[in-house]
């Protein structure tokens, strides 16, 4: 009876061994599985914070853009103005000619009435 106990007892033994090797298998698999998730994870992690960054920088990019826009619509809008002043001087400075012109037109037509009037009276005092 000892020995069959015995033997019950070893093939007890033997097959918790088995089955212990088959947990410790098990456990080292797992273990493989959580350090790859980890590995995964981190790397995951690292993307994610990779891509946040990228996405700061466009909007500072984008920002810096928008302001540059700003500022040369604002340079445009200076130029257009002192072009329209240019071109309002312009005008002015021909409009000036003209009566300039117009001035020297009538001054040159009255010295001219002028001068044949005094021919008039030179020619009316010789005789």
């Amino acid at each position: 009876m000892l020995k069959t106990s015995l033997q019950s007892t070893e093939d007890e033994s033997q097959r918790m061994d088995v089955e212990k090797s088959n947990v410790d298998e098990k456990m080292q698999i797992l273990e493989k599985s959580i350090m790859q998730l980890h590995t995964k994870t981190k790397s995951i992690r690292d993307d994610i914070i990779n891509h946040a960054s990228q996405q700061k920088t466009i909007e500072k990019s984008s920002a810096n853009l928008i302001k540059q826009t700003k500022v040369a619509y604002e340079q445009i809008s200076k130029k257009e103005v002192e072009i329209e002043d240019i071109a309002n001087e312009i005008s002015r400075v021909r409009i000036d000619n003209l009566n300039t012109q117009s001035q020297n037109e009538l001054l040159q037509k009255k010295l001219d009435d002028l001068i044949n009037e005094l021919k008039e009276k030179e020619k009316e005092v010789e005789k």
